[in-house]
């Protein structure tokens, strides 16, 4: 039961890391806006994980140009599921964090 459990995790973590690729660093390529410096402008800006998460949430769902960190005219309000984009934010956290990776 646990070893499907943990498979299931897994498939579900590694296709959620695709459809990552596919929608959020995809576009974000095609319009060059680096995700990975929109991640340290949250974090700096945040500074926890927690609170990262739940700014860049509200900020994607419901985009206000005064709460904005990265671009204040030309807001786009995406198109994710609301509970896709609790994985897509947490692979965006993995992906980018610096807790972890210092040597």
């Amino acid at each position: 039961m646990v070893k499907a459990l943990l498979i299931a995790l897994l498939t579900l973590s590694l296709g959620a890391n695709d459809l990552f690729d596919k929608r959020c660093e995809h576009c974000h390529n095609h319009i060059n806006l680096s995700l990975k410096k929109i991640f340290f402008n949250y974090l700096i800006y945040y500074s926890s994980e927690r609170r990262v998460k739940k700014a860049m949430k509200e900020q994607l769902l419901h985009p206000n140009p005064k709460k904005s960190l990265v671009n204040k005219k030309n807001l786009y309000k995406h198109t994710v599921d609301p509970n896709e984009l609790d994985l897509f934010l947490q692979n965006y956290w993995n992906r980018y964090k610096v807790i972890g990776k210092i040597k």
